[in-house]
């Protein structure tokens, strides 16, 4: 019994040993770095642009400092309109941007169901394709579809048609304003490219 005793201590002790030179000799010093970038401004839109408009005016003021009061003033007005147009701009870019990102959405979401309405046909290919022109209204019930693009293979192109027609409703545009509707959905081609 003893025997068994002094072999459980030196055990634990040895184990213990491990683990305290497993902790001292394998960690890492970690290391707080600060990275710097080089060539890189990171400003808000709004901070950049008023960055710039200082910079103007401030280039300005040097070369008109010869010049009458009034043409300065003249001159910081126009810079604030010009400002004021860049801005309209800004954020007409703004949204069209964010209008392609909910069409992208809206266009994989419809793919993807025509995709799963799909029957495949024995003859079909990979890259085999077709377009289809859809015209929908306003609560995106499919009203028209026409063959715009054949694939070459009639049964791909019955079965793909025979998927839109099962389809029947585009239920994402319901959420989009008319002017992104009218723009885009009213009437559009659909490529029929399964995977």
């Amino acid at each position: 019994m003893m025997k068994w005793l002094t072999a459980l201590f030196f055990s634990i002790i040895v184990h213990i040993l491990i683990f305290l030179s497993y902790v001292l000799f394998a960690t890492e010093s970690v290391e707080k770095t600060t990275r710097k970038i080089t060539n890189v401004n990171f400003l808000d839109d709004e901070l950049q642009v008023k960055e710039e408009v200082r910079e103007r005016i401030k280039s300005q003021e040097k070369s008109v400092k010869k010049e009458d009061p009034e043409d300065l003033k003249e001159t910081k007005n126009k810079e604030i309109e010009n400002l004021q147009e860049y801005l309209k701009e800004e954020e007409m870019q703004k949204r069209v941007s964010d209008n392609a990102d909910v069409i992208e959405q809206i266009s994989y979401k419809v793919i993807k169901d025509i995709e799963a309405l799909w029957i495949r046909p024995n003859s079909a290919k990979a890259g085999m394709f077709a377009d289809f022109n859809l015209s929908i209204n306003r609560l995106g019930i499919i009203e028209n579809v026409e063959m715009k693009k054949t694939s070459g293979d009639r049964a791909f192109d019955r079965a793909a048609l025979n998927a839109i027609r099962k389809y029947r409703q585009i239920k994402y545009v319901r959420n989009l304003d008319d002017q992104t509707f009218q723009a885009y959905f009213s009437n559009f081609t659909l490529r029929f490219r399964p995977e």
